[in-house]
């Protein structure tokens, strides 16, 4: 797992520049690092040794004659049967994955080796031959990879923006439009960033690029389909599933350095640490972060499923003053992301990081084997659909609305059609009109602020509603939230992180299951739970969903109330003409008092305001404890 950067250009590069660029991502591999410059190429890395630990492992890498280089973050988990294959044509030097994907591009070509590598992956490839840079990303988007055309004649490229940024000509100005959807969807989403000309390579895509050339647009080489359905029996899905993840985690314990798990207590994670437990002959190195808010505390949970396997269990309390991290956080992410849960996931890494050096992980379980209320909630709204006639669906809807949560999403979606009930809500969707001066509002007034989430929509497939939600959800909110969230908290600590339940050849077998045995008797992760009751007590998989999240609401009314509003009090944002402070300040108040929860949207402009003042500003140490930023900066 590592950090690369790189850049294609006629200019007189600074020669401080991939210097600068490499110690901005120096976390993302503190073993080892290099530089090369190839003609109109440069390149910068940093290595953390997972596989072969010897120098002849780092990079950046070539051939056997020098006229192909290639620089690679991630692990290619069939790397060793490809290497086989290699062989008999190639020169080896190191047992690493990277020179297989050398080798693998010189044998079957670019296109040819991104559809047979399966891994988590973002590299670049330097063909001096064809005087052509190659840029990809794996089908998931585990790993990163952000770059910018700044002319015709250039082109950077970078793990992390940070080391994006001093690879540049000139520092880019905030993308409004980006602003724009960080505050709908409390995360950039890609292939845009929060800055100008900076784009995010989208997942299992790829980008060729030839200076003079005209550009070309991301090109996409994988796509999951949910068209193509099997009707089989449940013994037989179970088995299959269990077969493949059984795979899946076999090939992710491949290391030349400790490795252990994350456990949070429930149903992905828990499946995976007892597999884990099966495949090893030593305990599992567990690790768990909980809080003293029993509301939000999972730890009993996790500490019944280290009991059954006995793993080595190190456990922890996630105390409010992690907060204070949180100018660091935002640094490591180089943009604004609000997710709550960035706080917990930093802290377990970081925890983590003294124990082992790779870490498996449950990500992935709820997006392939439907564990949210999201996809329910279409299969409900499109089975009504059916029963109740156009004409008393209004009225229906208002019943439906009385039974609680759940009531209130099928509502919702009865109240349109699926296409249009598909959006993201945590953010300021519901009140941007509010939020904005009338100035700034008129400057974005012909954006849809659900249009990301429109067009995932339209390139989902499948033959339900249901289907369609699992397509778009695995194409926005995973990569753009959830997979970035813990690439970025695990890098941060020098911690490689592997998902199984993120497997391909999983995630293509779950896409052709019905959605009816996916959610059977309307259950939530329905067969993955029928799984995992072969590895864990069932007491843990039967129990109301969770999440591995912070208590952001109450936190902001009690330990952070002085500094969200000394945050808000001085933003830097309605300065520039855009939020109406007076509106702010009476949602605090509001949030404050009690009378409204705006826990989600208080939060996500304490995150805009300190990453302001960290890059925009550039007023604001990273290091600096959130209890010492007060006015400063303003």
């Amino acid at each position: 797992m590592c950090g690369l950067a790189g850049i294609v250009t006629d200019r007189a590069l600074d020669p401080q520049a991939l210097e600068r660029s490499a110690s901005a991502m120096l976390h993302r591999g503190p073993d080892a690092g290099g530089s090369v410059r190839r003609g109109a190429a440069a390149f910068a890395f940093r290595r953390l040794r997972i596989i072969d630990l010897r120098p002849e492992g780092d990079q950046p890498m070539c051939n056997e004659t020098g006229d192909v280089w290639i620089v690679f973050n991630g692990e290619i988990y069939n790397f060793q049967k490809l290497r086989r294959d290699l062989e008999r044509r190639h020169q080896f030097r190191s047992r690493t994955d990277t020179e297989t994907l050398i080798h693998g591009y010189e044998e079957w070509g670019f296109e040819g080796l991104l559809r047979r590598i399966d891994g988590m992956f973002a590299f670049a490839i330097w063909d001096e031959r064809t005087q052509e840079l190659l840029l990809a990303r794996d089908r998931v988007g585990k790993k990163p990879l952000f770059y910018s055309q700044p002319s015709p004649r250039e082109l950077a490229f970078g793990s992390t923006l940070n080391a994006l940024l001093e690879l540049l000509p000139a520092r880019p100005e905030v993308d409004r439009v980006a602003l724009d959807q960080y505050l709908v969807y409390q995360a950039v989403p890609a292939p845009q960033t929060i800055f100008a000309g900076v784009n995010a390579l989208p997942p299992a895509h790829f980008l060729r690029f030839r200076q003079g050339q005209p550009p070309q647009a991301p090109q996409c080489y994988w796509r999951l389909s949910y068209q193509h359905k099997q009707r089989r029996s449940e013994a037989d899905v179970l088995a299959e599933a269990d077969s493949l993840l059984r795979d899946a985690v076999a090939r992710r314990l491949i290391a030349d350095v400790p490795l252990g798990a994350f456990l949070s207590g429930g149903v992905d994670s828990s499946l995976v640490v007892a597999i884990m437990s099966q495949l090893r002959s030593e305990p599992v190195e567990t690790v768990t972060v909980g809080f003293d808010d029993p509301r939000f505390d999972e730890r009993p949970f996790a500490r019944q499923v280290a009991q059954r396997w006995r793993t080595n269990a190190h456990e922890y309390v996630l105390p409010p003053d992690e907060v204070q991290n949180l100018p660091l956080i935002i640094w490591h992410y180089g943009q604004p992301m609000a997710d709550v849960s960035i706080l917990p996931t930093f802290a377990v890494a970081r925890r983590a990081s003294e124990h082992v050096t790779v870490v498996l992980n449950g990500d992935g379980g709820d997006e392939a084997f439907c564990g949210y209320s999201r996809p329910m909630v279409a299969r409900a709204a499109q089975v009504c659909r059916g029963w109740i006639p156009l004409g008393a669906r209004d009225s229906a809807a208002r019943l439906i609305s009385l039974l609680g949560r759940r009531g209130q999403l099928l509502a919702a979606a009865l109240a349109t059609d699926a296409r249009t009930s598909f959006v993201y809500e945590r953010g300021f969707r519901g009140c941007r009109a509010r939020l904005y001066h009338p100035e700034a509002l008129l400057g974005i007034a012909g954006l849809d602020p659900d249009e990301h989430y429109r067009q995932a929509w339209t390139r989902a497939d499948g033959p339900t509603d249901a289907d369609r939600v699992l397509s778009a959800e695995l194409t926005t909110y995973l990569p753009d939230q959830l997979l970035s969230k813990m690439d970025v908290a695990t890098m941060a600590h020098s911690l490689e992180a592997r998902s199984p339940l993120l497997d391909t050849r999983l995630l293509e077998f779950a896409a052709t299951i019905p959605i009816e045995q996916l959610t059977q008797r309307w259950q939530t992760k329905y067969l993955l739970k029928r799984l995992a009751a072969r590895y864990v007590p069932r007491e843990l998989l039967y129990r109301r969903k969770q999440g591995f999240v912070m208590p952001v609401s109450q936190w902001m009314r009690q330990e952070l109330a002085p500094l969200t509003r000394a945050l808000l009090e001085s933003l830097t944002c309605p300065e520039r003409g855009m939020f109406r402070r007076d509106w702010v300040m009476g949602m605090l108040d509001e949030h404050l008092g009690g009378r409204q929860d705006w826990g989600q949207q208080l939060w996500t402009l304490v995150v805009l305001e300190i990453w302001y003042r960290l890059f925009v500003n550039r007023t604001l140490d990273p290091h600096t404890r959130l209890e010492h930023v007060g006015l400063a900066g303003v």
